[in-house]
Protein backbone atom coordinates (compact mmCIF):
# COMPACT_ATOMS: atom_id res chain seq x y z
CA UNK A 1 0.00 0.00 0.00
CA UNK A 2 2.80 2.40 0.55
CA UNK A 3 6.03 2.46 -1.07
CA UNK A 4 9.53 2.49 1.12
CA UNK A 5 11.00 6.00 1.05
CA UNK A 6 14.34 4.26 0.08
CA UNK A 7 12.36 3.03 -2.68
CA UNK A 8 10.49 6.03 -4.04
CA UNK A 9 13.43 7.77 -6.36
CA UNK A 10 13.19 4.36 -8.15
CA UNK A 11 9.31 4.26 -8.35
CA UNK A 12 9.07 7.65 -9.67
CA UNK A 13 11.62 7.24 -12.27
CA UNK A 14 10.11 4.14 -13.45
CA UNK A 15 6.76 5.08 -14.15
CA UNK A 16 5.77 6.00 -17.32
CA UNK A 17 4.20 8.96 -19.44
CA UNK A 18 0.63 7.46 -19.37
CA UNK A 19 1.32 6.74 -15.91
CA UNK A 20 1.41 9.93 -14.70
CA UNK A 21 -0.84 11.12 -17.18
CA UNK A 22 -3.48 9.16 -14.73
CA UNK A 23 -2.62 11.21 -12.08
CA UNK A 24 -2.92 14.32 -14.19
CA UNK A 25 -5.63 13.91 -15.55
CA UNK A 26 -7.16 14.80 -12.10
CA UNK A 27 -6.23 18.45 -12.23
CA UNK A 28 -9.31 19.72 -14.81
CA UNK A 29 -11.99 17.75 -12.06
CA UNK A 30 -10.41 18.96 -9.07
CA UNK A 31 -10.18 22.42 -10.84
CA UNK A 32 -14.09 22.19 -11.54
CA UNK A 33 -15.03 20.76 -7.99
CA UNK A 34 -15.98 23.96 -5.34
CA UNK A 35 -17.15 21.68 -2.48
CA UNK A 36 -15.41 18.48 -1.56
CA UNK A 37 -17.39 16.74 1.09
CA UNK A 38 -20.63 14.83 -0.01
CA UNK A 39 -21.88 14.96 3.70
CA UNK A 40 -21.38 14.74 6.85
CA UNK A 41 -19.62 16.63 9.66
CA UNK A 42 -20.93 18.68 11.85
CA UNK A 43 -25.10 18.75 11.59
CA UNK A 44 -27.07 21.89 13.01
CA UNK A 45 -30.78 21.10 14.29
CA UNK A 46 -32.76 23.27 12.66
CA UNK A 47 -35.23 23.58 15.67
CA UNK A 48 -32.56 23.55 18.01
CA UNK A 49 -29.79 26.27 17.31
CA UNK A 50 -27.70 24.72 20.24
CA UNK A 51 -28.41 21.42 19.38
CA UNK A 52 -25.98 19.81 16.70
CA UNK A 53 -24.73 16.04 15.56
CA UNK A 54 -21.07 14.94 14.24
CA UNK A 55 -21.61 12.50 11.78
CA UNK A 56 -18.82 10.85 9.71
CA UNK A 57 -17.55 12.74 6.78
CA UNK A 58 -18.10 11.71 3.02
CA UNK A 59 -15.72 12.87 0.30
CA UNK A 60 -16.69 13.48 -2.97
CA UNK A 61 -15.42 10.65 -5.31
CA UNK A 62 -12.32 13.43 -6.64
CA UNK A 63 -10.95 12.52 -3.40
CA UNK A 64 -10.94 9.09 -3.42
CA UNK A 65 -9.96 9.18 -7.07
CA UNK A 66 -6.38 10.90 -5.71
CA UNK A 67 -5.66 7.54 -3.01
CA UNK A 68 -7.12 5.27 -5.23
CA UNK A 69 -4.26 6.73 -8.34
CA UNK A 70 -1.77 7.28 -5.89
CA UNK A 71 -1.89 3.33 -4.75
CA UNK A 72 -2.42 1.96 -8.24
CA UNK A 73 1.08 3.76 -9.19
CA UNK A 74 2.72 2.96 -6.09
CA UNK A 75 3.68 6.73 -5.35
CA UNK A 76 2.15 6.76 -1.47
CA UNK A 77 5.01 6.58 0.36
CA UNK A 78 5.86 5.48 4.41
CA UNK A 79 7.47 7.49 6.40
CA UNK A 80 7.17 9.44 9.93
CA UNK A 81 4.96 11.69 8.48
CA UNK A 82 3.34 12.91 12.17
CA UNK A 83 7.10 14.43 13.03
CA UNK A 84 7.92 15.64 9.95
CA UNK A 85 8.22 19.32 10.21
CA UNK A 86 9.36 20.44 7.71
CA UNK A 87 6.82 19.75 5.77
CA UNK A 88 3.56 20.71 8.31
CA UNK A 89 5.54 24.14 7.50
CA UNK A 90 5.61 24.25 3.89
CA UNK A 91 1.63 22.65 4.16
CA UNK A 92 1.06 25.67 6.12
CA UNK A 93 2.43 28.04 4.06
CA UNK A 94 1.38 26.57 0.79
CA UNK A 95 5.15 26.59 -0.15
CA UNK A 96 5.15 24.15 -2.82
CA UNK A 97 6.53 26.18 -6.00
CA UNK A 98 9.81 24.74 -6.55
CA UNK A 99 9.83 21.45 -4.14
CA UNK A 100 11.14 18.59 -5.56
CA UNK A 101 8.51 15.66 -6.23
CA UNK A 102 9.44 13.60 -4.04
CA UNK A 103 8.42 16.19 -1.05
CA UNK A 104 5.64 16.88 -2.98
CA UNK A 105 4.41 12.86 -2.61
CA UNK A 106 5.18 12.83 1.15
CA UNK A 107 2.67 16.03 1.65
CA UNK A 108 0.07 14.23 -0.15
CA UNK A 109 0.77 10.68 1.58
CA UNK A 110 1.04 12.65 5.08
CA UNK A 111 -2.27 14.40 4.29
CA UNK A 112 -3.69 10.96 3.08
CA UNK A 113 -2.83 9.35 6.98
CA UNK A 114 -3.94 12.49 8.53
CA UNK A 115 -7.24 11.72 7.30
CA UNK A 116 -7.16 8.53 8.56
CA UNK A 117 -7.00 10.16 12.48
CA UNK A 118 -8.32 13.09 11.55
CA UNK A 119 -11.90 13.04 9.52
CA UNK A 120 -12.14 15.35 6.74
CA UNK A 121 -8.66 16.72 6.51
CA UNK A 122 -7.87 15.41 3.23
CA UNK A 123 -11.20 17.55 1.97
CA UNK A 124 -9.50 20.07 3.68
CA UNK A 125 -6.40 20.05 1.65
CA UNK A 126 -8.81 19.70 -1.74
CA UNK A 127 -10.68 22.93 -0.71
CA UNK A 128 -7.59 24.86 0.34
CA UNK A 129 -6.69 24.07 -3.01
CA UNK A 130 -3.48 22.66 -2.02
CA UNK A 131 -4.02 19.31 -3.54
CA UNK A 132 -4.41 20.75 -6.88
CA UNK A 133 -1.14 23.44 -6.35
CA UNK A 134 0.66 20.22 -5.42
CA UNK A 135 -0.36 18.23 -8.49
CA UNK A 136 0.18 20.88 -10.65
CA UNK A 137 3.82 21.61 -9.29
CA UNK A 138 4.62 17.97 -9.53
CA UNK A 139 3.44 17.96 -13.14
CA UNK A 140 6.09 20.92 -14.34
CA UNK A 141 8.37 18.90 -12.55
CA UNK A 142 7.72 16.25 -14.71
CA UNK A 143 7.86 18.17 -17.98
CA UNK A 144 11.13 19.96 -16.38
CA UNK A 145 12.30 16.31 -16.27
CA UNK A 146 11.94 15.63 -19.90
Amino acid sequence: MYNNLKNISFTVKKLSKNDWNKLFALIPKIEKTKNFIESGGIVKDPKDSESFMITPVIEKNIVWDLESVLNDLDLLIAFDWAKWEEGREIANKQKFENQDTITLLKLISAFIRNNRFCDGALAARFEDRSIEKILKQIKKNRENDK
